[in-house]
């Protein structure tokens, strides 16, 4: 009975997922002359890279024509299946037929099986020029999949996609050797598509406006963006626009407008306190039972804490945390899903609370948040149930590979979505294939180890 109950709780998770669905650059640029171009960024990882962070310094259309108002440092690593806002600006009308970037300060964080046990080590990386050079930084000029058209007034958008898969060197040994060789795709995109949706997009509450139905975000890097809120806005708890707290942070997913605001489609307060970490669990202790400590492979903090540095481990004490939520589930059982007996390797959290005296971070509240996973799909698993409810299994090479010791269990519903593939048949029928898998990671309560129950499932080619 108890597993049903779990397995019912589940399935509405997964359906939870299904429901869920983006700052003002410069607001005063926009006028008759000129339309608008946003760009998201998402990632197609290599598995046993748990933190790949570079600085996008320039984004020019046709080599002349500036996307980004300000540099940018973004974790690609954490993108599977998220897109962040990466740039908007305002730009002249006409057809645009590639993208030159300028990368700089690549740092990669990657699981090192060569210790024992294996350790999360990060190096510092080097570009590789066209003449087989190791530098700092790089520009690389990028044809888009098809030609951009920007009409005044307009707003157009552009995806990019950082394979790292492809562009993280390995040896002959499989091991990672610090050398970059970017392989980037740009495609354009409208309002309307999925690639256009930013997912994973927040900082510290600044202002609400209540009259005009919006607040306003800071981000890390000190910049400032408007979110608008209509009826169909969705507010985590029982949070609406008038009683958002300040101090908190928040994220948002929603679409970007043409003024560079975006257009809400859910708020969630992470925090309601002034500091916020994010990461993957790599470590538990003790593994069985309430937690005590978490190490986490720490994505971002927020503001700078000291002695905790993006793209390296920190261990915290979380044996006084009671508060435990799971991203866009509010419901009676969220709790029961996932508390301190539910936390596990391979984890993608967010921790709010306070910093003390001594500058040290003080965890408050943990929210389990999406990840992506890929794996190779372990033939002969795939277990149909109804149409595209079922399960199948994934062989990661990574930590989550190490860690389970066998392969990893997906749990897919009629509500999840399949990219690149026309459902769970398809995948049962196709024989080898590398996937990569998008939802939440939870702990199962019968074999202890994580499962993925997944919103989206993509085909990778």
């Amino acid at each position: 009975m108890r597993r049903l109950f779990v397995l019912g709780c589940l399935a509405i998770v997964l359906f939870a997922l299904a429901g869920c669905g983006g700052g003002n650059a410069n607001n005063n640029l926009s006028s008759a002359q000129t339309g608008s171009v946003f760009v998201t960024g998402g990632d197609a990882p290599l598995p046993s890279v748990l933190a790949f962070n570079v600085t996008l310094t320039s984004m020019k259309l046709n080599g002349t024509t500036e996307l980004l108002s300000e540099a940018t440092t973004v974790d690609f690593a954490r993108l599977l299946g998220l897109r962040t806002l990466l740039g908007f600006n305002t730009v002249p009308p006409g057809t645009y037929n590639n993208v030159s970037i300028t990368l700089t300060s690549p740092s990669i964080s990657f699981l090192d099986l060569t210790t024992t046990p294996p350790s999360a080590s990060t190096i510092t990386g080097t570009f590789q020029d066209q003449s087989g050079n190791h530098v700092p930084n790089t520009t690389i000029t990028v044809p888009l999949t098809q030609p951009l058209t920007v009409s005044a007034s307009g707003l157009a958008g552009l995806h990019l996609d950082f394979n790292l898969h492809d562009s993280i060197m390995t040896d002959a040994t499989g091991q990672i050797t610090g050398v970059i060789n970017p392989q980037i795709k740009v495609k354009p995109v409208t309002v309307s598509d999925p690639d256009a949706e930013v997912n994973d997009f927040r900082g510290g509450l600044v202002s609400v406006n209540t009259a005009g139905n919006s607040f306003v975000l800071q981000r890390i890097a000190g910049h400032q963006f408007t979110i608008d809120v209509n009826s169909s806005t969705n507010f985590s708890g029982n949070f609406t626009l008038a009683t958002l707290p300040n101090p908190s942070v928040i994220e948002v997913d929603g679409h970007v407008q043409a003024d560079g605001s975006i257009m809400a489609d859910e708020v969630e307060v992470v925090t309601t306190q002034k500091a916020f970490l994010s990461g993957r669990i790599i470590a538990v202790n003790p593994t069985t039972g309430p937690a005590q400590q978490v190490t986490l492979l720490v994505g971002e903090e927020l503001p700078a804490i000291n002695g905790i540095n993006v793209g390296t481990p920190v261990t915290l004490d979380v044996s006084t945390v009671t508060d435990y939520d799971i991203r866009h589930l509010d419901n009676w059982f969220t709790s029961f899903l996932f508390n301190s007996s539910a936390l596990i390797e391979g984890q993608r959290i967010a921790l709010g609370g306070s910093i003390d005296s001594t500058g040290a971070f003080v965890p408050a509240r943990i929210v389990l948040r999406r990840q992506g996973v890929v794996g190779q799909l372990v033939t002969g698993t795939v277990v149909i149930n109804n149409g595209d409810a079922g399960s199948f299994q994934l062989q990661n090479n990574g930590m989550l590979g190490y860690v389970l010791g066998t392969a990893l269990d997906v749990q897919t519903a009629n509500v999840t979505r399949f990219q690149g593939i026309s459902g769970l048949s398809a995948i049962q029928t196709g024989g080898s294939m590398r996937l990569a898998t998008f939802g939440l990671m939870l702990k199962d309560q019968t074999s202890g180890n994580p499962e993925m129950f997944a919103h989206r499932v993509i085909l990778l080619q």
